[in-house]
């Protein structure tokens, strides 16, 4: 597996988190630079991070010939712009969800990396636990019967702070962009297809003009139907279950899972098991070795993002929102 150096576009607190994954395995990674619009946050994270090089802009980033690959952690409104820079850099790329605003967008940033010949993947990390590639496998093998419902919650209560990026209309914040995009990555995943009909309804704010929380349903051609909600001003109880005609599957900890809480407990013919997957890594580290291992077919394989997962993906919340009226001033 190729050691790759990662340049870090964005200083912010998620790549923080990615940075200490790195530290974790420094045999077969590096954490080279870090840029930022700000040459003195881009020092002080350097320091704190045990990073060799601090740039005061993202452009001083990509010019950087050491650095083989770049983690994106811009607002989202950036990422489109930032992940063609990047590739017409010559960079390998790892963005953070949702990897653009919308679906359009996000086809300008496959053509410009399928030009440039490099990789890209959307950082969903959670999809590169082994935990998913178990619960697929179950699911695959007919354990639960078909696959009918599948149910799904991430929501917080960060209080109404405006001055967050959460609720920012113009850097295409919200709750279904920032957490909900995590429901609708696990409902697509489970069903293997893309819906066929999405609604949803929300709580637009009158000051963030963001969508503070929501509900959504799916229906899949299979006639798999889903329910989620999502948001930033209410605390819901974690869930991600998969309900089929023989049997269901709770997950236990879907987004942050580790090798204590990463669960699947399975009931089918009146039998309940828990299945722990255990796996001995960083989640954030093992999303970088992702990148690592399939570098050279240029998209990570299922269960992590592959470009077309990505294109359903920002597809569905593209209706999702529609649905809400929720528009950002950025497209």
């Amino acid at each position: 597996m190729r050691h790759l150096r990662w340049g870090l576009l964005a200083a912010g607190g998620i790549a923080g988190r990615f940075a200490k994954g790195l530290a974790t395995i420094r045999d077969q990674a590096t954490c080279l630079a870090v840029g930022s619009r700000d040459i003195e946050k881009a020092k002080r994270f350097a320091q704190e991070h045990g990073v060799e090089r601090a740039y005061g802009s993202y452009e001083e980033l990509l010019a950087d010939p050491d650095v083989d690959a770049v983690y994106i952690s811009t607002p989202n409104s950036l990422h489109a712009e930032w992940s063609i820079k990047a590739a017409r850099a010559g960079k390998h790329i790892l963005c953070e969800k949702p990897v653009t605003v919308n679906a359009a967008q996000l086809q300008k940033v496959l053509r410009a990396v399928k030009k440039a010949d490099v990789f890209f993947m959307e950082a969903f990390m959670y999809r590169c636990h082994p935990q998913w590639k178990r619960l697929l496998e179950i699911v695959q093998a007919g354990t639960i019967g078909e696959v009918r419902i599948l149910q799904s919650a991430f929501a917080f209560n960060m209080g109404l702070k405006l001055e967050n990026i959460r609720l920012s209309n113009p850097l295409a914040g919200g709750g279904l962009m920032d957490v909900g995009c995590y429901c609708v990555s696990f409902c697509r995943l489970v069903a293997g297809e893309e819906p066929m009909k999405c609604h949803a309804v929300a709580k637009i704010g009158d000051r963030s003009r963001v969508d503070e929380f929501a509900a959504g349903v799916l229906q899949f051609p299979s006639g798999a139907v889903a329910s989620f909600v999502c948001g930033t001003q209410c605390g819901t109880p974690t869930v991600a279950n998969v309900y089929g005609s023989k049997g269901s599957i709770v997950v236990t900890n879907p987004w942050f899972p580790s090798d204590e809480n990463a669960k699947l407990v399975v009931t089918a013919e009146g039998k309940t098991e828990t299945i722990e997957v255990k796996h001995g890594r960083d989640l954030y580290a093992n999303e970088a070795l992702t990148v690592a291992e399939f570098i050279d077919r240029r998209q990570a394989e299922p269960t992590a993002m592959t470009w077309a997962d990505s294109l359903g993906q920002m597809k569905t919340l593209d209706a999702l929102r529609a649905s809400i009226g929720l528009k950002f001033d950025c497209e």
